[in-house]
């Protein structure tokens, strides 16, 4: 896969997993209130003390630009201008920049209800995720390469890399179903088909990434972009509804607890939770996301992930953040 997107280096102040901690105790009653929104350009917006009242967070303090909020378990912080907002130091890049609109920042009630909404409160889906399947994809294959660096390929890594994490989910307790068990090619279109045919499982599509830039690394998660967004691409907004839309809080959700897991143990470059109407995405019927697990192309990322070693320790890393995930979300 291609990436274009700025780096970050990430220092994540937890060590569980991000969801697990972001499970706040907000009263019910908060539920009642209205948000007050602002239509802005022709988009709705909340404000920054909205959002603060409405998740009643400890602290909520104004420097300059940035905004930031605080709970015991949990950081977030804004930037007016910014197309990212951090959560316990682990970036979401967002739908919609953030705005000012008289002394306030404002994030799109898009960003609110597709993002942070499903991240700080998780209990809060509509109902408990139930799986105890996961349909591990392995990206490329055969005649497609994929991503090629001076060290390896991306569809041998994708593969070893589903086989490792198998072993990994199945000690845990999971059943698996891979989508390819050798070095063959299936279309998108196949791939979706055989995933949509598993009933109670969550999908993860593993990738390593490519760039003309040397120096670009990293590891970064994708779900699929909400209806009448843009992607992370920067493609235009896409106004009709996805069948992998109808699970947009579980995907988010699914993203956050893999992505902030694996970076955490791991101390990897942070280049963000993505979203993206990747096809593989687009018609899958059950919690999805796509891992792009660092750059081949790069000559120092690229050496490690070429060491199995380190393949093994991405696939313990996901295969625990499995574990809280469903501990997090399947329960009511």
């Amino acid at each position: 896969m291609r990436s274009h997107a700025r780096q970050h280096r990430s220092t994540p102040s937890f060590a569980a997993l991000a969801l697990s901690a972001l499970l706040l105790a907000t009263a019910p009653s908060a539920l009642a209130k209205d948000w007050d929104v602002y239509s802005l350009g022709g988009r709705e917006y909340v404000s920054d003390e909205n959002v603060a009242k409405f998740y009643q967070f400890e602290r909520f303090a104004k420097q300059d630009k940035d905004r930031i909020f605080k709970h015991p378990s949990l950081i977030m912080t804004w930037k007016i201008g910014s197309e990212s907002i951090y959560v316990n130091n682990i970036k979401f890049n967002l739908s919609f920049p953030v705005i000012e609109n008289g002394g306030m920042a404002m994030l799109s009630t898009v960003d609110l209800a597709k993002l942070v909404d499903p991240v700080v409160r998780p209990s809060y889906i509509r109902k408990p995720i139930l799986f105890d399947t996961v349909v591990l994809d392995a990206g490329h294959g055969a005649h497609d390469t994929g991503a090629k660096g001076p060290y390896g390929r991306e569809k041998d890594y994708a593969l070893d890399m589903v086989l490792r994490l198998e072993k990994e989910l199945q000690a845990r307790g999971f059943k698996t179903l891979l989508t390819r068990r050798e070095d063959v090619f299936l279309t998108l279109g196949q791939r979706v088909e055989i995933a949509n045919r598993e009933k109670n499982a969550i999908f993860i599509s593993m990738h390593f990434n490519s760039s003309g830039a040397k120096t670009a690394n990293g590891i970064e998660t994708y779900a699929l972009a909400p209806q009448g967004t843009s992607s992370t691409d920067g493609s235009s907004p896409w106004n009709s509804l996805l069948t992998g839309n109808v699970r947009d809080a579980e995907n988010i959700a699914l993203a956050t607890a893999v992505h902030a897991h694996v970076i955490s143990e791991l101390k990897s470059v942070d280049r963000g939770i993505k979203r993206a109407r990747f096809n593989v995405l687009r018609g899958i019927n059950k919690p999805a996301i796509l891992f792009e697990g660092g750059f081949v192309t790069s000559p120092s990322e690229g050496k490690l992930i070429n060491d199995p070693e380190h393949r093994q320790r991405i696939a313990v890393s996901i295969a625990d953040a499995v574990v809280r995930f469903k501990t997090a979300v399947g329960k009511k």
